[in-house]
């Protein structure tokens, strides 16, 4: 039979054509014809645990479970006559024998959820409406999908405590019922074999082997388990008693640069909850711990800036934002353009960069744009700012012929390409892992390699004698010539070797040298480039002008419509060493990489410990609360939705711009609607941003390195949103850094 050719089955004397090898379920799905079910989901393999989805098929003995039975030519399927509706109700009394009942069977429950006024209330799971996924229990659902409306079995309370040990969310076996999604999901679909069936009978519980804790295990806190949990077994510690949501938004995640697709759930307008979008072709559904636990915390943190803020001697007063901008305009008005410093994160959305850009050369009429992107990467900019632009999509790893990782770790960040390499691994795809310490992806290796970054370097000069000769005579420490051979022999020849630069690579000492060598594989030797890093809107920054000399628009490549093919930042200038008159901070904290300044404005979300105090304090509006677009490091364009109001009186930061400009009576155009900006900022990127295809970048040449800023600094470990440390901020980002930390200072004394 061909694979094309559907088959002809008949569900409930209803005649349909489905692809052959689908389940009875997935076929029913398919057509909208409905049959309850508890352990099944659309991404996990078929299980039949839960035995709901019993059906009846002529010639087939019993009562199959149709998420296991494949559909066959001319199959006859019922799904609901009176013996499967009864079987399927015994079989869901069974399951709540070991479930509390009450929120299921009781007369008052209508009342209960409108007035909550039943008789009695205990703070135990057993309590009619204290279960933290009341309202959003598939149980419940399913209960009355199936008309059950009372059990005739005790109910056998299994008394388990409730695990709160580890960050995050909290455990409940109580109200477990044993499908299993959780497994799964963790087994089948995120590769990382935390969770597993423990003990048997009714003491069978769910978790780690050997009683270890889940950040003991290696578990990733991606929340998968959480996401498919048909029961309130599973709960986030931060939202689960908020209860049912009243809305959802889908946005993009922007504490990194792989553009994860995130569906935010919305309270009395407040962020309670966030869940993937396992349909989204950016990430499908792979969303890190960042995403899935570190947003609601941080966007309703009480350090958020709730208005205005002046330093007086004797400390913060709250002014009005009209004063503010006096304020601001005046202090620029004083200073001359070149005594000026605006530095602008690369976490902002493309629309608050362009505006930005726009005020510094319009308003301000500087070029000193400076960025953490600079000051972290130091002499290593440049490199890594044309093997990010022009780097390949994470469809690359499906097809690479062999693949090394430098500095790459996805534990807690970058899910999509870890998992994606994982597969490829299992699929029997050559993996070496280069780091100082234990990757995560060391386990699935074929030569797992632990150097200290100086031989970093020389590894790759290795590969590169390999790539042009076939061989090499250097040698490395603590590596005999055969691995260094066996290395070789794995890359050498292949025509679609991956190499996957983390942000261990480029943060060290040696990562200018090293990022020109990656630059030599691709270029010399056909290698693809593959970057992670922390700089959520990179790209965007490229696409809108926001470094030196550099106009919006310059850095994109047009194609076939002709114009050159290099573009120029000029960093000449920059003197971070140098004193100036103003310093703006967008997005960014006062820290080592700032000058001294005899004014200091703070635009940002949140206060932070301050190095140096700023004079004034501007309240900006996260990705949460404002409207935008973001360039991932796949350079699709991806929107970001506003999910709630602006916390108390902060703006978004083009609105500030606008206000700005609108004060000092500099520029043109003050941008202070979202539909000007745009329009101005499609038309200068010349329709670049109107197609759905990914955005390409001209080679960038980088002219002179900024006197000052860090470089080599140390940005891999600690995550950050707009230079504040998630850990500073959510309390369970603080718990599983501090294990990183706990676990690399132990190796490196080992």
């Amino acid at each position: 039979m061909r694979k094309d050719k559907k088959v002809t089955i008949t569900i409930n004397n209803q005649q349909i054509q489905v692809k052959p090898g689908v389940t009875i379920l997935n076929a029913a799905r398919e057509h909208e014809i409905p049959i309850p079910s508890l352990c099944s989901l659309e991404n996990l393999p078929s299980y039949g645990a839960c035995r709901l989805c019993i059906v009846e098929v002529d010639g087939l003995r019993g009562f199959p479970t149709s998420c296991t039975t494949p559909v066959e030519e001319g199959m006859v399927i019922r799904t609901d006559t009176a013996e499967v509706r009864a079987l399927r109700q015994e079989v869901l009394k069974l399951l709540l024998s070991e479930h509390p009942g009450s929120c299921l069977f009781c007369s008052e429950q209508n009342e209960c959820k409108q007035f909550m006024g039943t008789i009695r209330k205990v703070g135990a799971t057993t309590g009619c409406r204290y279960c933290p996924n009341d309202g959003r229990c598939e149980l419940q659902e399913i209960t009355e999908k199936v008309g059950l409306t009372e059990t005739s079995y005790p109910v056998y309370y299994r008394g388990f405590s409730v695990e709160k040990y580890d960050p995050f969310y909290d455990r409940d076996y109580n109200l477990c019922l044993l499908c299993g999604r959780c497994v799964r999901v963790c087994n089948d679909v995120r590769l990382n074999g935390t969770l597993n069936f423990k003990q048997r009978g009714k003491l069978t519980t769910i978790g780690p082997a050997f009683d270890r804790t889940h950040l003991e295990s290696g578990c990733e806190f991606c929340g998968a388990c959480v996401s498919v949990c048909p029961t309130g077994a599973l709960s986030t510690k931060v939202s689960k008693w908020y209860g049912k949501p009243d809305n959802q938004i889908l946005t993009t995640c922007t504490y990194c640069s792989t553009g994860c697709q995130l569906i935010l759930q919305t309270k009395n307008n407040e962020v309670v909850d966030v869940l993937p979008d396992y349909n989204s072709s950016v990430d499908r559904g792979l969303i890190c711990v960042k995403g899935r636990f570190a947003i609601p915390e941080y966007v309703h943190s009480p350090q958020r800036i709730s208005t205005p803020k002046k330093l007086t001697p004797v400390g913060y007063q709250d002014i009005s934002w009209d004063e503010a901008i006096e304020i601001v305009a005046e202090k620029l008005r004083d200073a001359k353009p070149e005594e000026s410093l605006i530095m602008v994160s690369p976490q902002l959305s493309n629309e608050d960069l362009f505006a930005a850009q726009y005020f510094a050369r319009q308003s301000i009429g500087t070029e000193n744009i400076f960025s953490s992107v600079i000051a972290d990467l130091g002499g290593a900019f440049a490199p890594f700012l044309n093997v990010a632009s022009h780097a390949h999509t994470f469809d690359a790893i499906d097809s690479a012929h062999a693949i090394l990782t430098i500095g790459f770790d996805s534990t807690y960040g970058y899910s999509l390409p870890g998992i994606s390499i994982k597969k490829a691994s299992r699929r029997g795809t050559p993996l070496v892992t280069l780091d100082h310490f234990e990757s995560n992806l060391g386990m699935y290796a074929e030569i797992p390699l632990k150097l200290h970054p100086s031989e970093w370097v020389p590894f790759l000069n290795i590969l590169i004698d390999y790539a042009s000769e076939g061989k090499s005579e250097r040698a490395l420490s603590g590596v005999s010539m055969e691995e260094i051979a066996r290395v070789g022999k794995l890359f050498h020849g292949a025509s679609s070797n991956l190499v996957i630069v983390g942000s261990h690579a480029f943060s060290i000492p040696e990562g200018k040298e090293l990022l020109e060598k990656v630059i030599t594989l691709r270029d010399a030797h056909g290698w693809k480039v593959i970057v992670a890093h922390p700089y959520t809107n990179l790209n965007g920054m490229l696409a809108m002008g926001v470094f030196p000399y550099l106009k919006s628009g310059d850095a994109v490549s047009h194609g076939s419509k002709g114009g050159s093919i290099h573009a120029t930042i000029d960093l000449t200038s920059l003197d971070i060493t140098k004193p100036e008159k103003v310093v703006y901070l967008i997005g960014e904290v006062p820290g080592d990489n700032i000058p001294e300044c005899d004014f200091l404005i703070y635009q940002n979300g949140l206060v932070t410990e301050w190095e140096r105090r700023p004079d004034l304090i501007l309240p900006s509006a996260l990705f949460t609360e404002t409207e935008g677009t973001v360039i991932s490091a796949e350079r699709r364009i991806l929107s970001i939705n506003k999910a709630c109001d602006a916390c108390m009186d902060a703006k978004p930061d083009y609105w500030i711009f606008g206000a700005l400009s609108e004060k000092m009576k500099r520029a043109k155009i003050q941008y202070t609607d979202m539909a000007t900006l745009k329009r101005d900022m499609k038309k200068s990127l010349k329709g670049a941003l109107d197609g759905k295809k990914a955005l390409n970048f001209k080679h960038i040449d980088v002219i002179g390195t900024p006197v000052g800023g860090t470089g080599g600094k140390a940005i891999s470990v600690e995550a950050r949103y707009r230079g504040i440390p998630l850990r500073n901020v959510v309390s369970g980002m603080k718990v599983i850094e501090e294990r990183v930390e706990t676990l690399t200072c132990a190796e490196r004394e080992g």
